[in-house]
């Protein structure tokens, strides 16, 4: 008896390799990308970090103005102290300050209306 001829399976898709030919290998060239143009995930991700800038940036805005606000009502009360605590050498409170400062109240409610 013969013995059997060995099948020459081939390295990349199990088929026997035909006599003769060489296999040639499967190796698919990748196209490389010219224009770098981004996939859905990053354009997901550079939408995100937009939004996440411009809300940082409204944060800090609302947060400086509110540090401007609160800046002025503490000059504005702590003047309001220093023509309330004034006193005289006896110890008694000087009333041509605080009409002065009444009087300034009423002009501002005037100018509001």
């Amino acid at each position: 008896m013969k013995p059997k001829p060995q099948k020459n399976l081939g390295k990349f898709n199990k088929k026997p390799a035909r006599a003769g030919q060489k296999q040639k290998p499967n190796f698919k060239k990748k196209q490389q990308k010219s224009d770098k143009k981004p996939n859905k995930p990053e354009i997901r991700n550079m939408i995100r970090k937009q939004k996440a800038a411009a809300a940082q940036a409204e944060r800090e805005k609302i947060k400086a103005e509110k540090e401007a606000r609160i800046k002025a009502y503490k000059k504005q009360r702590l003047e309001k102290t220093k023509v309330i605590s004034k006193r005289t050498q006896r110890g008694q409170p000087l009333m041509k300050d605080r009409m002065q400062l009444l009087l300034k109240q009423i002009e501002e409610m005037k100018g509001r209306q």
